[in-house]
């Protein structure tokens, strides 16, 4: 790993706050439009549990919890219009897939497939969904990062200083690598056509989360 840090003794706030943006942003696309009243409002707690600690995400916490909040009727519309972005049946707008966003055939199970599998090797893991799902789906990516922030969570609070930064190394490392390459273009795809407003909200939420840097200043 060849990024430098600045290592302060507290990273808890970060690491926590980010891990936790992650995974509810992991569970937001990985449940599906059919349960997007039950994950946009964890993601909406997410974003507001972190606001104290970092100027960008009020107002992404309090757009996402007025959409949290809507009618039952337009909760169903959120989850037709997700799984028209993101699912099918018919050819999803925006596939949320690093491969088809990267490849020169703009298919699923490329090149970049293999890479991420590697790098969840690297970590000893293997995604349980390996086989069915491509390694490079957006939910299993952004689990992926929450896991190593809360490892880096835990070798801090256990004094393991140097392990605690080998993670947060990791982490950046490979949402540069890897989600950084290619968010901007699925977001870019999701905001020319979505039919909501909530997924403009959350593609913000999810650029805001790979863009903030992982040095330890924000305590």
């Amino acid at each position: 790993m060849s990024t430098a840090w600045v290592y302060q003794p507290n990273p808890k706030s970060l690491f926590k706050g980010m891990s936790n943006i992650f995974m509810a942003l992991s569970r937001f696309f990985a449940a599906g439009g059919e349960q997007i009243a039950r994950t946009l409002p964890l993601l909406a707690q997410a974003c507001e549990e972190f606001a104290a600690a970092d100027t960008a995400w009020p107002a992404l916490a309090a757009t996402l919890s007025a959409y949290a909040g809507a009618a039952e009727t337009e909760q169903k519309q959120m989850g037709f219009e997700f799984n028209r972005l993101f699912v099918g049946p018919a050819p999803p707008i925006a596939p949320p897939y690093e491969s088809v966003h990267l490849s020169a055939q703009r298919l699923v199970m490329q090149e970049q497939t293999v890479a991420v599998r590697r790098c969840y090797q690297a970590a000893d893991l293997q995604a349980t969904s390996q086989g069915a799902v491509p390694d490079d789906f957006i939910a299993t990516e952004l689990e992926f990062a929450a896991y190593l922030l809360s490892r880096a969570l835990e070798e801090n609070s256990a004094g393991n200083e140097g392990n605690s930064l080998h993670y947060v190394d990791f982490c950046a490392t490979f949402l540069t690598e890897h989600p950084g390459c290619w968010v901007e273009p699925f977001a870019a795809a999701v905001n020319q056509n979505a039919r909501h407003p909530v997924f403009p909200a959350v593609m913000q939420v999810l650029l805001t989360a790979i863009k903030t840097p992982l040095t330890i200043d924000i305590i």
